[in-house]
This record gives C-alpha cells, sequence and structure tokens, in this order.
C-alpha cells in the first residue's frame, strides 16, 4: 500500500481586470491506494510537473482544469507522493509512472 496526497486547488472566478492573478483555495486529503489502483488513478492526471519525468518523489500530477459552469471557479486537482511512506516505497512511485507510460 502506497499513501498519496490529492490537492485540489479552487480559484475564484476571472473578473473584468486584465491581470488575472487570484490566491488559490487549497485542500488536501491522504489515501491509502495499492498499486493498480495508483495506474488507475494516475491516468486521471495526465500533465507531469517537469519534463522529463523521472519518477522521483518530488514530481506531482495534475488533472485538467475544470471550470463551473455556475459560479465560474476554476478547479484544479494534483497528485503527490505522500512522504509519509518508507524510503523502499519510492519506487512503487516510479513504476506507476512507467506502467501509465510517463516514463519509457
Amino acid at each position: 500500500m502506497l499513501k498519496i496526497t490529492i490537492i485540489e486547488s479552487q480559484y475564484s472566478a476571472p473578473d473584468d481586470e486584465e491581470d488575472y492573478c487570484p490566491e488559490p483555495v487549497s485542500t488536501s486529503t491522504d489515501e491509502t491506494v495499492g498499486f493498480r489502483e495508483l495506474v488507475q488513478m494516475m491516468r486521471d492526471y495526465p500533465h507531469t510537473s517537469c519534463w522529463p519525468v523521472t519518477g522521483g518523489t518530488y514530481e506531482w500530477l495534475t488533472s485538467e482544469t475544470h471550470q463551473d459552469p455556475y459560479t465560474s471557479e476554476y478547479t484544479e486537482s494534483s497528485l503527490h507522493y505522500s512522504h509519509d511512506n518508507p524510503p523502499r516505497a519510492a519506487k512503487y512511485w516510479r513504476a506507476a509512472m512507467r506502467a501509465v507510460g510517463l516514463i519509457k
């Protein structure tokens, strides 16, 4: 089992100002998942934090940004390796990235 952290950030609706740079409201959730579930979750987060991807525990994945049609707020979610894992668990984070096809 591997501990992961999901951070969800909500940005307020854009106003008419040209310089739109709002501060997000963020919440984090910790989950414990198996390897197969981690691979399935990673498929929902297509954007990587850096390029080229090495599978390091400092790298994270980000989802597509979604806009709420009623409030016009933007929501972005990111998937992170939890550093509460024992050191030996880091290899599974990299192996999941390889299984998804992020690492050749």
